[in-house]
């Protein structure tokens, strides 16, 4: 009689032996590694794309609704809903900083962040965190600032919307349903 049972491998991180950069911004940094596994094959290039971290805050209202974002998209040449979101940048002290000051500029809304949680949006070529942010208590601070390349609506939704949104295909930006699935969890056991 066989087995089921799989044997268990030894899973190790690989070696860089070798590292070139092919393109190098402001916004991203695209490198080809030349790796090592564990058992010895070399994989060449491997490309990793280096991007700065980024930010997604789930704002609620004292009316428990959500606030989306509405915005076109270019890589997928479409308009979608999201998360309020933004880019750690180099001045940014920290996660909290950067998303702090993100939904200023993009909503003019200040409140109180808490952290929902880190997580990766490809570790398998993306160097890059998401740091998804709980907002509430919000107050509303001033105009959202004009930015050329950033044109996007800010509405409240109820959480049954925005999860149906998410049902009917409506919603469909898979790292901002992750970080509003973060926010939900969050704010449910900040409740008790």
């Amino acid at each position: 009689m066989k087995s089921n049972k799989k044997r268990k491998k030894n899973i190790k991180p690989w070696r860089v032996e070798g590292s070139r950069v092919l393109l190098e911004d402001r916004w991203i940094k695209v490198r080809a590694d030349k790796c090592v596994t564990s058992d010895g094959v070399v994989i060449s290039p491997y490309y990793v794309l280096e991007y700065p971290n980024w930010v997604h805050m789930v704002v609620f209202n004292n009316k428990n609704q959500i606030l989306i974002t509405k915005q076109y998209r270019h890589g997928a040449r479409d308009i979608f809903f999201e998360l309020p979101c933004g880019t750690q940048d180099v001045e940014d002290g920290s996660p909290l900083e950067a998303a702090k000051r993100e939904l200023l500029e993009e909503t003019g809304y200040r409140g109180d962040f808490i952290l929902a949680g880190e997580t990766s949006p490809n570790p398998a070529n993306h160097s890059n965190m998401i740091y998804t942010f709980l907002v509430t208590n919000l107050v509303e601070d001033s105009q959202p600032k004009d930015n050329p390349s950033e044109v996007l609506n800010c509405k409240f939704i109820d959480v049954e919307r925005v999860l149906a949104m998410i049902d009917e295909g409506k919603f469909k930006q898979a790292l901002h349903i992750s970080s509003l699935m973060l926010g939900l969890r969050k704010k449910q056991k900040s409740r008790g």
